[in-house]
């Protein structure tokens, strides 16, 4: 199975600052529409972080999830 199967798009990688921040790649901002001040969810699975969501879509993903899963 790869990325493409799973529609999963890797957009490069980001570094941690001193204070712990992360900055979004532009291109990851445009494309969830992402603006300053909007609150984003984290979801890790097996002690790793593997989403990043705006809190505001988090209703929409998990009906997504479930709809996937069903199949």
């Amino acid at each position: 199975m790869t990325c493409s199967d799973l529609k999963v798009k890797m957009h490069g990688k980001v570094s941690v600052w001193p204070k712990s921040q992360v900055v979004i790649p532009k291109d990851v901002r445009d494309l969830l529409n992402i603006k300053p001040g909007d609150d984003l969810m984290i979801i890790t699975k097996w002690d790793m972080a593997i989403a990043m969501i705006k809190a505001d879509d988090v209703p929409k993903f998990l009906q997504y999830i479930k709809s996937e899963l069903e199949q």
